[in-house]
């Protein structure tokens, strides 16, 4: 990989792959050691690369397993900060800032699923493919957080 690649590389997924971690740790922080390591790995790993779309596949998956890892570790108090995560979103609507904080008190599992599929625009494969479980197993997480978001936010709020 070209410095240049890899220059487009971080360009072009920066901010995607900081608020996927971001969503997954809910931390400023964390998100941030988080992207640097992904991608210290793609400089390290990146000439084994040679699509962009693979690239930015694998940069997903690097970057879950890169969460997972942190989050593992013992003794750190993590908080929530959802008003500083939310600044970093763009809403069209004011009560998608309602949704978004919806979203962020999910589980871990249904948070990321959510993320990938609605902010990421991930099909289900994709989804299923990159965190290692069946279509099935992704499409049961997905219902289960609209289930989780229709109680907490409402079946009306839901519907509209």
């Amino acid at each position: 990989m070209t410095k240049e690649d890899f220059t487009r590389a971080v360009e072009r997924n920066n901010k995607r792959i900081y608020l996927l971690a971001l969503s997954y740790t809910r931390d400023h922080g964390d998100a941030e050691d988080v992207l640097q390591n992904v991608f210290l790995k793609l400089w390290d790993k990146g000439g084994k690369i040679k699509e962009e779309t693979e690239i930015d596949r694998w940069l997903t998956t690097v970057c879950l397993n890169e969460c997972r890892n942190l989050l593992r570790r013992p003794f750190k108090k993590r908080e929530t900060l959802l008003d500083e995560c939310a600044e970093l979103y763009t809403f069209d609507d004011p009560r998608s800032l309602d949704l978004f904080r919806a979203v962020m008190s999910l589980s871990e599992k249904e948070r990321v699923t959510v993320h990938l599929f609605y902010y990421e625009d991930m099909p289900i494969r994709e989804i299923a493919r990159t965190l290692k479980i069946s279509e099935n197993a992704a499409k049961t997480r997905l219902s289960r957080a609209r289930a989780r978001l229709k109680e907490l936010l409402g079946e009306e709020w839901i519907n509209e």
